[in-house]
C-alpha cells in the first residue's frame, strides 16, 4: 500500500464552496470515525482528533490522561524514508491548525485530510526476522525530536 506521504499535491481545478469543503471534512470524520475530542501531550507538542469511542476518547473523557501520543507512536513505525516527510507534516498540521480555523481553504482541508489519512489509515510493511518476532525493514527510532522550524 502507497504512503498518503508519497502522493503528490492535487492542485483545485475550480473553486470549492464552504459548503463543498464543510462537506468533505464531515464525510472524511464520518468514514474514519473521527470524535470532536482532541488529545494534546504536552511533552512532544503534538494535538490531534481521536477516534470516536476509541480507548483515548475514554481515557480523556475519564481523567483527562491520554497517555501515549498516536503521533509519536506512528513516527516509530514510519519507515525511513517517510520520517521527513511525515515530520513536515505534523509541522504544517500543527501550525496550521494550532489555534482552530473559522474558515476552510482547499488547502487547509487537503492538510487536514492529509494529517489523519497519515495518522489513522495508513499501514507499513513488517517482515517476518530470523528471531522469529516481527521486526520494521527499517531501524527502529525513539524519542524522536520533531523539528517546529517551518
Amino acid at each position: 500500500m502507497n504512503s498518503v506521504l508519497e502522493s503528490d499535491y492535487i492542485k483545485p481545478t475550480r473553486p470549492y464552496s464552504s459548503n463543498e469543503l464543510s462537506d468533505t471534512r464531515n464525510n472524511f470524520f464520518k468514514k474514519y470515525n473521527l470524535s470532536n475530542i482532541v488529545a494534546s501531550h504536552k511533552n512532544c507538542g503534538h494535538f490531534y482528533f481521536v477516534k470516536e469511542n476509541g480507548r483515548k476518547e475514554k481515557e480523556l473523557n475519564e481523567n483527562d490522561n491520554v497517555g501515549n501520543c498516536s503521533c509519536c507512536w506512528k513516527l516509530s513505525k514510519t519507515p525511513n524514508n517517510l520520517v521527513q516527510k511525515a515530520e513536515d507534516l505534523i509541522n504544517i498540521y500543527s501550525t496550521k491548525f494550532n489555534e482552530y480555523p473559522t474558515f476552510f481553504t482547499y488547502d487547509l482541508v487537503d492538510i487536514e485530510i492529509c494529517f489523519y489519512k497519515w495518522l489513522y489509515v495508513d499501514k507499513y510493511e513488517y517482515e517476518y526476522s530470523e528471531n522469529k518476532n516481527f521486526k520494521k525493514n527499517n531501524i527502529q527510532r525513539k524519542n524522536l525530536k520533531v523539528n517546529t522550524n517551518i
